[in-house]
């Protein structure tokens, strides 16, 4: 892990945008977190994957 994650997404902004290719790709209607998320990680999250960011 060469840089620094994002206390704004709990990743850092290479991964958020894997996980946002990937989630172009299969179409997902959302992408659950395993991990809390506070509520402006969500948002944050929300609005760059293009939908739904969901945490226990």
């Amino acid at each position: 892990m060469d840089r620094p994650y994002s206390a704004r997404t709990l990743m850092s902004t290479g991964k958020v945008r894997e996980i946002a290719d990937a989630r172009t790709e299969t179409r997902a209607a959302a992408v659950v977190f395993v991990n809390d998320l506070t509520g402006r990680q969500r948002t944050v999250l929300t609005d760059l994957l293009g939908c739904p960011a969901l945490s226990p």
